[in-house]
């Protein structure tokens, strides 16, 4: 390899493409916990046991007739309905990938990362609690059927959005993009 390939004067365009390279490589990178807990899945049993709690607490503040045993969680009255608050229901993937995208970042202070981590997380895990009630309310209402398609399609783009979103609210008040539509209203 040519010792100068580093010291070489790249285009704009090069730079850019170099930049968007590197970003990726580090989502990839940061995503490696993934993987790990993929593997090790027991690792979760208390974000499980978390979230069925929570789940719990505000069905029951809401009037739900509900027990729960562990992860598993039955509805009785109106549309019976049992469900168990899975790994995939904790919402530690959307997690982790807002982390990643917040540590891939080039040139940000970590406290900033920092701050983007301490307030993103528990938006995401919020917005998920949020997921997960309604698609008990959509169940309570229209039947298993509706509610598997909330379930598996709308809830899915919704937390993919959520992350996005957050991660995107981030980026500018770190910086990194300009809004135009904020920049017009300050004047």
């Amino acid at each position: 390899m040519n010792p100068n390939f580093f010291a070489a004067k790249f285009s704009n365009k090069q730079k850019r493409l170099w930049e968007a390279f590197v970003f990726l490589l580090k989502v990839i990178v940061f995503s490696i916990p993934l993987y790990i807990i993929l593997t090790f899945h027991s690792i979760l049993y208390p974000l499980q046991d978390i979230v069925s709690q929570n789940v719990y607490y505000v069905l029951v503040l809401f009037g739900f007739d509900v027990v729960r045993n562990g992860f598993l969680l039955n509805i009785h009255g109106g549309n019976p309905f049992v469900f168990i608050v899975s790994e995939d229901c904790t919402g530690w993937k959307s997690m982790l990938f807002l982390t990643a995208l917040m540590l891939a970042i080039p040139k940000v202070a970590w406290k900033k990362r920092a701050a983007g981590i301490v307030f993103g997380i528990p938006i995401v895990y919020l917005g998920n609690l949020l997921r997960i009630l309604l698609i008990v309310n959509v169940q309570q209402a229209y039947g298993i059927e509706f509610a598997g398609v909330v379930h598996d399609y709308l809830w899915q783009a919704g937390l993919i959005s959520l992350v996005l979103l957050t991660w995107v609210l981030w980026l500018t008040w770190a910086g990194k993009i300009k809004m135009k539509f904020l920049k017009d209203k300050k004047r």
